[in-house]
């Protein structure tokens, strides 16, 4: 016994807690013993992984982000078709990666009609969003467009009419003992719907814009995150937040600085390319395609005059007069959209972070190696083209009347108010001079 009390006495006086004996100091992301003393873990530090995983990792993960870098430049290359299915895939992998959290296999094995419900319920919100896109897309096509004239007039009514089916249908599988479990599906599902579905439509809206504003705003996302990565991986020493742990300051700071960076640069780049920045005169063209339009005006250069103090610092530096600079309107706007990729897209993925802790899960799946499932890679995807068309509409849109609009709305008219439309159109350009004899004859001849 008193030898035990002698030690413990020893101990008391020369232990862990012995000024004599410890030194503290914060490290990064783990604790060591080094003779007596011991060095303890920051709060907020990042934790280390085994070295050779975290290599192993890079590499996966580089490799795999090489590879979908260059699938993602083909389906571009594909056209505007090739990009609306590449989407329309994309929405079902991650609307089945959502649903399938709440899923509780015992309860969906008395409830046979739930898994049915929820693709139904997808079916719907397709129909209801590619819907309006087709009808947009064959207004190129009037004969087309003429008729299926009474699918697109009530396209809203049927959509409605279909989801009140598949409401009807829900309230009528309501099993006793189950009500709870069957709401909380019914609310998540229409959440993954309105997150999911509605949210990545923005992208197909901007591709009727012109390629450029679908490509740019997701290729921001990207760089963005490869350089966060780049610059956590190597630099990374304090924590962003707690719920994505590896996420650092300097990753989102050197990833922001670097996006901004490629943002200016490639735009002017991409400036020039009317694949890009000509809305789609059809939805099979590709980059082979000779696409011509009268391009936004934003994408025309522009000289701009200096300050006069960032005159005379040129000369000083440069020993040469510069007074003024070209640059191309859109390259303002790409600050703003890089801008928005950088400090506040990333907390799209912050939330999916929220989303996989609430559910005690690492991934939300594991298609795509090294990076976890579709929802992992593509969590800022969605408010990211949601700004981007937003920001597009309110910002950078022109307000023109085109030849298709016209006669979409000519087609709604009954028979005697498009005869007499033509009639007065015919009697503008007589009196006008714009038809004349000749052009009728002309006219004529084409048609024939």
């Amino acid at each position: 016994m008193g030898k035990v009390a002698k030690k413990s006495s020893s101990t008391s006086l020369h232990g862990d807690n012995s000024p004599a004996k410890v030194r503290q100091r914060k490290i990064h992301g783990s604790t060591k013993e080094i003779g007596d003393a011991t060095e303890v873990e920051a709060d907020r530090s990042i934790p280390r992984e085994d070295s050779k995983k975290r290599w192993r990792n890079w590499r996966q993960r580089t490799v795999f982000t090489f590879v979908m870098i260059g699938g993602f430049f083909t389906v571009i290359a594909l056209g505007p078709l090739s990009i609306m299915l590449m989407v329309l895939c994309l929405q079902v992998m991650i609307y089945r990666e959502v649903i399938s959290l709440s899923s509780v296999p015992k309860k969906e094995r008395d409830l046979p009609w739930a898994r049915a419900m929820n693709a139904y319920f997808l079916g719907c919100m397709e129909y209801y969003l590619y819907g309006q896109n087709m009808h947009r897309a064959l207004k190129r096509h009037p004969w087309l467009e003429a008729h299926l004239k009474l699918v697109f007039a009530h396209h809203t009514f049927i959509s409605f009419s279909m989801y009140l089916v598949g409401f009807v249908w829900f309230v009528g599988t309501l099993r006793k003992g189950y009500y709870r479990f069957q709401m909380g599906q019914f609310a998540w599902t229409h959440m993954a719907l309105a997150l999911v579905v509605m949210q990545s439509q923005f992208m197909i809206e901007n591709i009727f814009e012109g390629i450029f504003w679908f490509f740019l705003p997701i290729a921001l996302v990207i760089v963005n995150d490869i350089f966060a990565y780049i610059f956590g991986f190597f630099f990374g020493r304090h924590q962003l937040i707690e719920l994505s742990p590896k996420k650092t300051w300097e990753g989102y700071i050197g990833g922001g600085l670097m996006t901004m960076v490629f943002g200016f640069v490639f735009t002017a780049l991409l400036s020039d390319w009317k694949f890009v920045v000509c809305p789609p005169p059809n939805l099979h063209m590709t980059v082979f395609s000779d696409v011509q339009c009268d391009v936004n005006p934003v994408f025309v250069p522009r000289d701009y005059q200096l300050p006069a103090a960032v005159t005379a610092l040129l000369h000083a530096v440069l020993q040469r007069s510069i007074t003024t600079v070209t640059i191309r309107p859109v390259q303002f706007h790409s600050l703003a959209i890089s801008a928005f990729a950088s400090l506040i897209a990333p907390f799209g993925g912050f939330f999916a972070s929220g989303v996989k802790r609430a559910f005690n899960i690492k991934d939300f799946g594991n298609s795509i190696p090294g990076h976890g499932g579709v929802t992992d890679r593509f969590d800022c995807q969605f408010i990211m083209a949601a700004f981007s068309h937003t920001y597009y509409s309110s910002f950078i849109r022109m307000s023109t009347v085109t030849v298709s609009s016209l006669f979409s709305s000519f087609l709604v008219l009954n028979s005697d108010k498009q005869l007499e439309l033509y009639q007065s159109i015919q009697e503008f350009l007589q009196s006008s001079g714009s038809l004349n004899s000749s052009a009728i004859v002309a006219m004529s001849e084409t048609a024939v």
